[in-house]
């Protein structure tokens, strides 16, 4: 394992050294961090009261940046949904070491960051007859309260725009990314239409409880008392409606690192394109479709699926094609291709024992300070500390960041792709730009677009995944060039444009 890292280390450095294009590459050397940006305010229940909170974000630029219309990434941390300590774990805050470098990373792409915080709080402890629904349905409204969070926080951002325009972004262009839970909130946000996708009986209450609204034989999630899945309505004093009313919240890209998703019906044709990292051997989010348990008493929550399924699930709908149309040869797809069996969009960690959250890193000081701040005590953070190492045990900074190196490296090339951003291109990537192939997917036949392409053009061919040639054209100009796809099977084509200085990929889906 340390060996293939290394290698692929090496393989990083070559690539970026080949690609320095903007949001492909850190371009910027410094990031500007606002911190503690109020985006909202809501009700925490994570004390059993319910208290009015300020929710923040910290906000990471690139130093020096003149662009003005900027891709967005909105960073979700991990924690189990429940801040940090409390939870039993050193991480479970928007500035965890993860979320930092991640933003950061993020920023000195020409990206701007967003590390959004949100409500927490659920309790995993219940036991008793009643346990499994107190579990289920506290969990399920946590989740619930972190999507009206960062669906409040995208209005936010929208609502500037249309304003002062603080951040320079682009709200078009508004991707999500989840580290652990936050990737849970990631796809439930992309995926849950309204809240009839709460209706499923695993999410229905057997019991009658009061404390926590339950009602037997109703949904956990009872938008009359904790407002809807866009944050509105509700009961005063337990939701907050008035967080940028009037603004949409749609995002145009989803990525999960080591999260679930609530349920696979969520998926549905039409939702956007997904990326997913998980390791294959996780022990707290599955990465095919299992069940959630808590960790200190082995109790179950909840059947999720994990990562596996749900990149399985958005290929099959079509939903990836955006970059699945495209031919990628850097060394973190041809790394992923080997072991993902033919999933784009799928980068499994492959370890030989339970293994969760490799990008994250932690240092027993701070853990125990922040134990000790908390009011559990110094032996408890030594404990925490050493339990999170059970599932991390050759946990390091230089480990962490070696698995946010292939994240950023492999997500990226595919937000572009699928985003149509504007890199700053080479002589051969403005060709790229030009070459075109429609319709994709296609049925029968398609049309290689060549009018904006003044080069001499040596061929069109295309190959099967095997390698071999199916077709091959030699067009005489520039031009629209059509392709019989008669007779070939249904599958993922590519489509190989011959010029002097090399050759101009794309990929086609033929249905």
């Amino acid at each position: 394992m340390k060996k293939q890292l290394l290698l692929l280390l090496s393989a990083i450095s070559l690539w970026q050294f080949a690609a320095a294009q903007r949001y492909s590459s850190e371009v910027f050397s410094a990031v500007n961090v606002q911190p503690d940006v109020v985006y909202g305010e809501n009700y925490s229940v994570l004390t059993g009261t319910p208290t009015l909170v300020q929710l923040k974000m910290d906000v990471y630029t690139p130093v020096g940046d003149v662009e003005t219309s900027r891709p967005v990434v909105v960073m979700l941390h991990t924690g189990s949904f429940l801040p940090a300590i409390i939870n039993q774990t050193p991480t479970g805050s928007m500035r965890d070491s993860t979320i930092v470098e991640m933003c950061s990373r993020f920023a000195r792409r020409g990206y701007v960051a967003i590390s959004a915080d949100y409500r927490t709080g659920w309790n995993p402890q219940a036991v008793g007859a009643a346990g499994q629904d107190i579990r289920t349905g506290s969990l399920l409204q946590a989740v619930f309260r972190a999507i009206q969070d960062i669906k409040g926080c995208v209005c936010y951002l929208k609502n500037d725009v249309a304003g002062a325009n603080t951040f320079g972004i682009d709200t078009n262009n508004i991707i999500l990314g989840g580290m652990g839970s936050g990737g849970y909130i990631a796809l439930a946000y992309a995926t849950i239409q309204d809240t009839a996708d709460f209706n499923l009986p695993k999410f229905i209450s057997s019991t009658t409880n009061p404390t926590y609204g339950f009602v037997a034989g109703s949904s956990y999630v009872n938008t009359g008392i904790w407002g809807d899945i866009d944050g509105f309505c509700g009961t005063p004093g337990l939701n907050n409606p008035n967080n940028t009313p009037g603004r949409t919240n749609d995002v145009a890209f989803v990525f999960n690192c080591g999260g679930a998703l609530g349920d696979s019906s969520w998926l549905r044709a039409g939702d956007v394109p997904m990326v997913c990292f998980h390791t294959v051997t996780d022990p707290f989010a599955p990465f095919g479709d299992g069940t959630v348990i808590v960790p200190t008493t082995g109790d179950p929550v909840v059947d999720v699926s994990g990562s596996q399924t749900v990149v399985t699930r958005a290929n099959a709908l079509g939903n990836n094609d955006c970059y699945r149309a495209t031919t990628f040869t850097d060394p973190f797809t041809l790394a992923a291709d080997a072991i993902n069996n033919g999933q784009d969009g799928l980068f499994p960690f492959q370890f030989a024992t339970p293994q969760s959250g490799p990008w994250e890193w932690y240092d027993s000081t701070t853990t125990v300070q922040l134990a000790i701040a908390v009011g559990l005590g110094q032996a408890a953070g030594t404990q925490i500390y050493q339990n999170a190492k059970l599932t991390n045990p050759d946990m390091s900074k230089a480990k962490g960041m070696a698995y946010i190196d292939t994240i950023q490296c492999y997500v990226n090339p595919r937000i572009i792709q699928c985003l149509g951003l504007s890199v700053g291109v080479t002589e051969l990537g403005q060709l790229n730009q030009q070459v075109s192939v429609y319709p994709n997917p296609a049925v029968g036949a398609f049309t290689v677009d060549l009018r904006e392409v003044v080069d001499p053009i040596s061929y069109i061919r295309i190959t099967a995944l095997t390698g071999q040639v199916v077709r091959e054209l030699r067009p005489e100009a520039s031009g629209l060039t059509p392709v019989d796809a008669s007779g070939l099977s249904k599958g993922v084509y590519t489509v190989r444009v011959g010029f002097s200085n090399g050759e101009v990929v794309r990929k086609v889906i033929l249905h």
